[in-house]
């Protein structure tokens, strides 16, 4: 059995109202030599005012996980790291690195870096989120030269709303969604249920599909240099690591 001491930590900044990170990847076996130190910034409810707002909180929760020394850090709030555009997410790096003295994975890349992994140019987009947000995402995607041929959200604002939401909604809602177009599914945000649902999507809709936690979690893997398939969790951890 390995000493705690001597698995390796990786340092996690989420938003306080995320309850689903954490139990994803304590249930993920693949990952049982790495320790999570798991940091909050303060989010209520989801809309463009309280998203920008978690910045604030940003370098005080980058100093406190700086205190364990984390060999990777991952910024999980997908929103909330392609809210402010390219520039916002690339000033989230910049500050956590600057405290941190580590590589920084922040939600937004690692989906981009994802559907590019895949040779993915055109997605259908999954959230819970509002037109506006889903707007700002679809945007990001875009100026990232990843084309958003279908999209649909939730349309979910309050943080309890979110926190109980089933999983057949986010499953349903990606059935119902049209992916004729696209080369993936990417179904947004780290409080969604994603790990456990894609093989059984990818199987009925004939497309990879890509969660923000199974993204974090490759980009993650791939930045500790990680080799060797999981299975289980689609083909993005399956067959590109």
């Amino acid at each position: 059995m390995h000493n705690a001491i001597d698995q390796r930590r990786i340092g996690l900044i989420l938003p306080s109202v995320n309850i689903r990170m954490e139990p994803e990847f304590y249930r993920c076996a693949a990952l049982k030599d790495l320790n999570f130190y798991t940091t909050r910034v303060l989010l209520n409810d989801t809309t463009e005012e309280t998203l920008k707002a978690m910045e604030r909180d940003l370098d005080h929760a980058a100093k406190m996980l700086a205190t364990v020394f984390p060999e990777a850090v991952v910024y999980a709030c997908t929103s909330g790291s392609f809210i402010s555009g390219l520039n916002g997410n690339s000033h989230i790096v910049q500050t956590i690195e600057g405290h941190c003295h580590c590589p920084v994975v922040t939600a937004s890349q690692a989906m981009i870096d994802s559907m590019k992994e895949l040779g993915v140019s055109t997605i259908t987009l999954v959230t819970p989120y509002t037109d506006d947000i889903n707007e700002k995402e679809k945007d990001f995607f875009e100026n990232n030269g990843i084309r958003v041929s279908a999209l649909k959200g939730l349309q979910i604002v309050e943080a309890e709303t979110l926190r109980t939401q089933s999983v057949e909604a986010i499953t349903d809602l990606a059935m119902h969604t049209d992916v004729s177009e696209s080369g993936a599914v990417f179904i947004s945000c780290t409080n969604v249920e994603g790990l456990y649902i894609a093989d059984g999507l990818e199987q009925k809709l004939g497309k990879p599909v890509v969660s923000s936690n199974i993204a974090c979690l490759w980009s993650l893997l791939k930045v500790l240099g990680y080799s060797g398939g999981i299975k289980g969790h689609g083909v993005l951890l399956r067959e590109h690591l």
